[in-house]
Order: structure tokens, then C-alpha cells, then sequence
């Protein structure tokens, strides 16, 4: 399979390279969480010249386009370093239209399938792409951070 980059890991880094734009406290949890540690390189998605073109086999990014004003940059960015297959999820926007559920203030876009599906071949230039939504469970009160339940994921290949 190769090297793994996970981009925008947080706290969860699960590549076998990673990164994050904020390796500091100060930027999670309203500065209440922990620094990041282990095998992180400091680097946003949008830009990430330590890195080759088609260096990594699989890039993956989970959870962050949402947070990103120019995520076209960072999709191409991402393949740029993508030699096989770039995988990305976020939030589906499906959830805004129910009244008692708010945006995120920190989600600065809002994703459907329907926005990859128009954009993946203008921004990276193939139509070798697949783009799915899927069901991930439920919110419940009780649960501090919301768990997405629809996931928006883009799989592209090489």
C-alpha cells in the first residue's frame, strides 16, 4: 500500500505521515486541548511544499475541507502529492435544513455530493472519481461534539 499522508490529522493522526496546521493547544477546545505529539508536520492542506509531487500513494482527509476558505486549493495541493488515491470526507450540508440544528461557527464551507460532483473535474482535471454519502449514526445530547451522521466522501484515482 505505501505511505499514508493524513492531512489535518488533530488529534487523530492515523497516516504514517501527518499533518496539521496547529500543533499548539491554543487553537482546539478553546485552547483547553492538548498539543499535538508524535509524527505531525506543521503544514496547511492549501500549501505543503515539503512534500513531492505524487510522493504519497494514499492521502486521506477526514473532517477538514469544512474548515478551509479555499478547500479548491487544497484538493488540488492534495493531489498534487497523491500518486494513487485521495480520500476525503466532510460533513454533509444535509443536516442545515433541520431547524434545531445550527452551522458550525468554524465550518467556514458546506459540502453535498453534488458540489464534488461539479467541481472535482474542473479543479483536478479528471472524471476518474467517485462520490458517496453515507449514514453514520445519530446526535444525542449527551455527546459533547457533534458525531456528523451524513458524511459526504470523494474518492479519487490515478
Amino acid at each position: 500500500m505505501g505511505l499514508v499522508l493524513d492531512v489535518g490529522c488533530g488529534l487523530n493522526p492515523r497516516g504514517d505521515v501527518n499533518t496539521d496546521p496547529y500543533l499548539e493547544s491554543t487553537h482546539r477546545r478553546r485552547g483547553r486541548g492538548p498539543t499535538l505529539k508524535g509524527n505531525i508536520i506543521q503544514a496547511k492542506a492549501e500549501s505543503m511544499p515539503m512534500f513531492t509531487d505524487r510522493q504519497f500513494p494514499v492521502v486521506r482527509c477526514h473532517q477538514v475541507l469544512e474548515h478551509i476558505e479555499d478547500w479548491k486549493q487544497a484538493l488540488r495541493e492534495m493531489w498534487r502529492v497523491c500518486d494513487k488515491h485521495l480520500i476525503v470526507e466532510v460533513p454533509s450540508r444535509y443536516w442545515l435544513k433541520f431547524p434545531n440544528v445550527h452551522r458550525s461557527k468554524v465550518h467556514i464551507s458546506n459540502f453535498d455530493a453534488d458540489v464534488f460532483k461539479k467541481a472535482i473535474p474542473s479543479v483536478l482535471g479528471t472524471r476518474d472519481f467517485e462520490v458517496t454519502t453515507q449514514y453514520r449514526g445519530m446526535f444525542h445530547k449527551m455527546i459533547p461534539f457533534p458525531s456528523w451522521p451524513h458524511i459526504v466522501r470523494l474518492d479519487v484515482w490515478r
